[in-house]
């Protein structure tokens, strides 16, 4: 299971900046979501938008997509994301046509992770 695959709204773009997160909501305590972190981790976020765009989907979709494809090779465990939604509009939009993407796809996603690396912590 991927549990919050979105990574709790930033690759959706909803949060753009830590002021983003509501008071009193949990991102606020979670090291990867702090000022100047958040910065950095949104870079990676910036960098898969064109390939976003490209497919004709969301950033969010493309992070769904990506789960999706690893999950369909060889030798790989079958990855069952669990994204959430706050509107039926986002839940629609997590779960519908999330397609499967190509090697060259992946081989650019791969690239792109591997120049953008996550900071701070999970939890």
């Amino acid at each position: 299971m991927a549990y919050s695959p979105l990574g709790r709204g930033v690759l959706t773009g909803s949060i753009t900046k830590f002021s983003d997160i509501p008071e009193g909501d949990f991102r606020r305590l979670l090291p990867k979501y702090q000022e100047g972190t958040l910065q950095r981790n949104l870079r990676l976020v910036d960098a898969i938008k064109p390939v976003a765009e490209r497919k004709g989907i969301t950033p969010g979709q493309l992070a769904l997509a990506w789960i999706r494809t690893l999950s369909d090779r060889p030798g790989m465990p079958t990855i069952i994301p669990i994204p959430g939604g706050t509107t039926s509009d986002k839940v629609v939009q997590n779960t519908k046509d999330v397609p499967l993407l190509s090697d060259e796809e992946m081989e650019e996603i791969d690239a792109i992770l591997k120049e953008h690396e996550i900071v701070g912590s999970r939890y």
